[in-house]
């Protein structure tokens, strides 16, 4: 029985030395977090603020059918519908109340363009950025945050 009750208190003594490792290393770890937040004066809020859902909104543009630039060599065409993602429920009526105006600012915009520069790699990303700065830039605030091509056509 001697015997039993030496292993029962060797069993117990490896068992305390995990648990106290454990909290410390727990200790040590809210300690390092603590020590970030305070020298970077990161705060709670903004971290949740950064998971937050956000809502997004599309307004489907009618489609639009403008002459590309060719430079003499002929006509070619682009029929091309759009969306407009924006985050600010407000902004509908914005958008809805100038769409005339945006409606111009994008047939501008994709006027200048000649087909090999939508149809390279890249291109159609680029004329997303450049509509989505016009816009922005017509409104005089930023109210589109994406612009998505939902049919898209050269000819």
């Amino acid at each position: 029985m001697a015997q039993e009750e030496k292993q029962k208190k060797e069993k117990k003594k490896p068992n305390v030395l995990v648990i106290i490792i454990v909290i410390m290393s727990f200790i040590i770890m809210v300690g390092s977090v603590a020590m970030v937040f305070i020298a970077t004066d990161i705060k709670i809020s903004d971290i949740m603020a950064k998971f937050q859902k956000h809502e997004e909104f599309v307004m489907p543009m009618e489609s639009y059918v403008v002459n590309l630039r060719t430079e003499g060599k002929g006509t070619t065409y682009l029929k091309a519908n759009l969306s407009l993602l924006y985050t600010n429920e407000e902004h509908a009526a914005v958008l809805t109340n100038k769409t005339s105006q945006l409606r111009d600012v994008i047939i501008h915009d994709l006027m200048e363009y000649t087909p090999q520069d939508l149809l390279k790699e890249g291109g159609l990303a680029g004329a997303k950025v450049k509509i989505k700065a016009s816009i922005n830039a017509a409104l005089g605030e930023d109210v589109v945050a994406e612009v998505y091509f939902t049919e898209f056509l050269v000819q």
